[in-house]
C-alpha cells in the first residue's frame, strides 16, 4: 500500500500571520484575541510555545506570561486561502491524498518517489516549495503506514522531516511514549500507566483481546497504532458531517432580540456554506454559554431538510426562547447544521414554494459573491451593524473560534 507522505504546517495560523507580515518572524504571536480580551489563544507560535503558551492558554494567562507577545485576532478567510494554495502545491505532486484539515494532508506516494533520488530528496523539494511560494515551514513524515507517517511528522518540529521504512519502522516505534500514539488521550494514559504501559513497545506486546475488552473498539486502533500499522483510516478532511459556526462576545449580552441577530447571522453563514457543498440538513443544533460558563445546547429536525436559513431559523428562535430562562449575561453562542444530505438543484420541482425559495438563495449568494457581503442585507442582522466592523465577506467578529 505505502509508502505514504504526511505533511502538516508548522503553527498553522500563527505561521500565516508570520507569512504576511515578516516583521513578526521570530516573535511570540498568538491568534486567538487581543490580550485585553476574554477567550483562548487558537494558535500560537513557536516562540509563543517555548515560553509555556499552549492552545487552549487563556489570552489573560498568555498576556501574563509573554506581555511582550503578539495578539492578534485572526482571519479565517486569509487562513483559508493560504490552505488552498498550499493544496494546490501538493496536488501537483498527486490526486492520491487525503485532507485531514486545513494544514495537514496525507499523501500516498505510489510512483512519485522515483521521479525523485529518494524519499528524502522528494520531502525536502516539498518542503522547499511551500517555504518558497508560501513562506511556511512545515514537518513531514515518511512511512510505510498512514499512521506511522503521522507520528513521524511530530517527532521534529518545526521544519523536521523523519523518513521510516519497513525495516526502521519497529525501532523507531518502541520507545514512543504512548501518549505520542493517537487516540491515547489524558484517560487513557492513565489506565494504561496503571497497567504498567508506558511506551509503544510495551503496548504492542498486550493482547489485542484485552485492550478491546478494557478500552472496546479503540483498544484494536491502538494496539495497530502502537505497531505502526494503520487501524482505521484517518478521518478524511473531505467527507463533511456537520458545519458549524459559533463566537464569543467581548462583553456580555443579556438582550434577547441581539443574541438572536447573532444566531441569525451564524445560521446564514453555515447555510450559506452548506449550499456551496449541495447539501441540506436534517437536525439544527444551537448553544449559548451563560458568563459563568454554564453551557446550554438544544436540538431539533429540520422538516423537510433545507440549507435555507429563513426556514430554519423559526426553529432556532422557538428553541433559544425556550432555553433563554436565566437572567444572566450571554459569553458566547453558536449553530450546527447536521444530518447533511447531497441535493441535485432539480430535485425540487415538485414543490413550487422550495423551488422559488432556492431560486431566491442562489441569487442572493450571487449577488454577494459579486458585490460583497453587505449588498443584500436583512433586518434580522442590522443590529449588528451597531457592533462589529465591516470586512470583505462579513461581520469582523470577536471570536476564539475563528469564526466565518
Amino acid at each position: 500500500m505505502g509508502p505514504f507522505l504526511y505533511i502538516d504546517v508548522d503553527a498553522f495560523f500563527a505561521s500565516v500571520e508570520q507569512s504576511i507580515n515578516p516583521a513578526l518572524v521570530g516573535r511570540p504571536v498568538m491568534v486567538g484575541g487581543l490580550k485585553h480580551e476574554r477567550g483562548v489563544v487558537a494558535c500560537p507560535s513557536y516562540e509563543a510555545r517555548s515560553r509555556g503558551v499552549r492552545t487552549g492558554t487563556t489570552l489573560h494567562e498568555a498576556a501574563r506570561l509573554i506581555p511582550d507577545g503578539i495578539f492578534l485576532r485572526g482571519d479565517f478567510n486569509r487562513y483559508q486561502d493560504f490552505s488552498d494554495r498550499f493544496y494546490n502545491i501538493l496536488y501537483s505532486y498527486t490526486p492520491d491524498l487525503v485532507r485531514i484539515s486545513q494544514d495537514e494532508a496525507c499523501l500516498h506516494l505510489g510512483g512519485i518517489v522515483r521521479q525523485f533520488a529518494d524519499p528524502h530528496t522528494l520531502a525536502q523539494h516539498l518542503q522547499q516549495q511551500v517555504w518558497d511560494e508560501l513562506a511556511l515551514s512545515t514537518s513531514i513524515g515518511i512511512a510505510p503506514s498512514r499512521i506511522a507517517a503521522k507520528i513521524a511528522s511530530e517527532h521534529r518540529k518545526p521544519m523536521g522531516r523523519t523518513i521510516l521504512t519497513v525495516q526502521t519502522l519497529p525501532g523507531f516505534m518502541a520507545p514512543l511514549p504512548i501518549r505520542k500514539i493517537p487516540g491515547v488521550g489524558a484517560v487513557t494514559e492513565k489506565i494504561l500507566h496503571e497497567m504498567g504501559i508506558y511506551t509503544a513497545g510495551q503496548l504492542s506486546q498486550v493482547p489485542e483481546q484485552y485492550l478491546k475488552t478494557v478500552f472496546g473498539i479503540n483498544g484494536l486502533k491502538i494496539a495497530a497504532y502502537s505497531r505502526g500499522e494503520d487501524g482505521p483510516l484517518l478521518r478524511d478532511y473531505t467527507v463533511i458531517r456537520s458545519v458549524s459556526r459559533e463566537t464569543g462576545f467581548a462583553d456580555d449580552i443579556t438582550d434577547h432580540a441581539i443574541l438572536l441577530s447573532h444566531f441569525y447571522y451564524l445560521l446564514e453563514r453555515a447555510a450559506r456554506k452548506l449550499r456551496t457543498l449541495y447539501k441540506t440538513a436534517a437536525t439544527v443544533k444551537i448553544k449559548f454559554r451563560y458568563a459563568d460558563f454554564k453551557t446550554v445546547e438544544g436540538a431539533t429536525r429540520i422538516h423537510p431538510m433545507s440549507n435555507d436559513e429563513g426556514d430554519i431559523f423559526p426553529a432556532v428562535e422557538r428553541m433559544f426562547t425556550r432555553l433563554f430562562t436565566r437572567r444572566v449575561g450571554i459569553r458566547l453562542v453558536g449553530v450546527t447544521l447536521f444530518g447533511l444530505h447531497n441535493y441535485r438543484d432539480n430535485e425540487s420541482f415538485l414543490n413550487d414554494r422550495i423551488e422559488k425559495n432556492r431560486r431566491l438563495r442562489r441569487g442572493l449568494d450571487y449577488v454577494r459573491a459579486r458585490e460583497g457581503f453587505f449588498s443584500l442585507m436583512t433586518g434580522r442582522t442590522w443590529a449588528l451593524d451597531q457592533r462589529y466592523k465591516r470586512g470583505d465577506t462579513g461581520y469582523e467578529l470577536r471570536t476564539p473560534g475563528l469564526s466565518q
